[in-house]
């Protein structure tokens, strides 16, 4: 009797063991953390988890924390190379993934609401444009408020057809004659073709920030770009053009990644919102490494000005990513 009490209570401590480990690998939500602190020229970071994940460090200086995401999209306006839908779509997956990475300071704002975000201009406000045309409201043949409002310190992100070849008028179209020299200060910057590109921008950022779009079409042509304005290569690149880059204009900053609105492009544009690299970001260092249930520490270059550390962890798919500015 004593013997099968024994087995009895053996048995019900190995099915507790068992339960709590179940519970632990698959009923526990996963959780992420990550911090860094400036310490002189260097920055001290932590990672933490209860799961098994890689994890990437990088710094880069001059960076830019983006403060307010205006993201556009209006029914009762024309669109080009994408459907009201796929583009809803895609700004709900853009804001899941920028959740990911801490920002959730996006707001969807119409043709008109957009026109009154530009006149509220606040430091680190940004606008992401998917419709491939801006609204009349902002843009047109004689209206160049999306781009005054660029040269004043704003951040503009697109993704979709030429920057600035069209607007919309309602829900009619109209073209906009030498739009590339206006805003770009030269023609023929702008690739019309559908390339795909192996080739890695050299620029150590890219890699860094997993910038993985090689969707060359509507790119912009950084080395032409380059004489007159500060341009970034950060994509793929093919003939002096770049799946993603970034030119300054004015105090503010112009980033373009080509291709369509699919999920390279979307992981692309989040990552550069929730990182603030701009045109003028230089590398400085990188740490990687891995974790099991536990909390991995260590230091990373961070001399200069205008400090950006980004944390990110998980590969392919980025599961949490947190920047701190400095």
């Amino acid at each position: 009797m004593r013997k099968n009490t024994v087995l009895m209570m053996t048995a019900i401590l190995f099915a507790a063991v068992f339960v709590g480990q179940t519970l632990t690998y698959f009923a526990v939500p996963n959780r992420y953390d990550a911090s860094a602190e400036l310490s002189g020229s260097e920055a001290v970071y932590n990672v933490s988890t209860n799961s098994a994940v890689t994890y990437t460090v990088l710094s880069y200086d001059n960076a830019k924390e983006v403060n307010r995401l205006f993201v556009y999209y209006d029914e009762g306006y024309a669109s080009y190379g994408v459907t009201h839908e796929g583009q809803n779509r895609f700004i709900g997956q853009t804001i899941a993934e920028l959740a990911v990475r801490g920002f959730t300071n996006a707001v969807i704002v119409n043709a008109a609401e957009l026109s009154d975000a530009l006149d509220g201009f606040k430091e680190g406000d940004a606008v992401l444009i998917t419709s491939g045309v801006l609204p009349d409201t902002v843009y047109s043949d004689t209206n160049s408020k999306m781009f005054d409002w660029v040269d004043n310190g704003g951040n503009l992100y697109w993704i979709g057809y030429a920057i600035g070849a069209m607007y919309a008028d309602g829900t009619v179209l109209a073209e906009v004659p030498l739009y590339q020299e206006n805003i770009f200060g030269i023609g023929d910057c702008i690739l019309m073709d559908q390339i795909r590109s192996a080739e890695r921008s050299a620029d150590p950022l890219s890699s860094g920030l997993m910038l993985n779009n090689n969707s060359l079409e509507f790119s912009l042509n950084v080395a032409a770009i380059g004489t007159g304005l500060k341009a970034k290569s950060l994509g793929f690149e093919h003939g002096g053009y770049s799946s993603v880059s970034l030119v300054e204009r004015g105090d503010g900053w112009i980033c373009v990644i080509g291709g369509s609105l699919g999920s390279a492009e979307r992981v692309s544009v989040s990552q550069l919102i929730s990182s603030g690299v701009t045109a003028s970001s230089e590398f400085i260092g990188t740490a990687n490494g891995s974790i099991v249930r536990g909390t991995a520490t260590g230091t990373i270059g961070a001399a200069g000005s205008d400090i950006g550390v980004h944390i990110r962890m998980g590969e392919p798919n980025i599961v949490y990513a947190r920047t701190f500015f400095f």
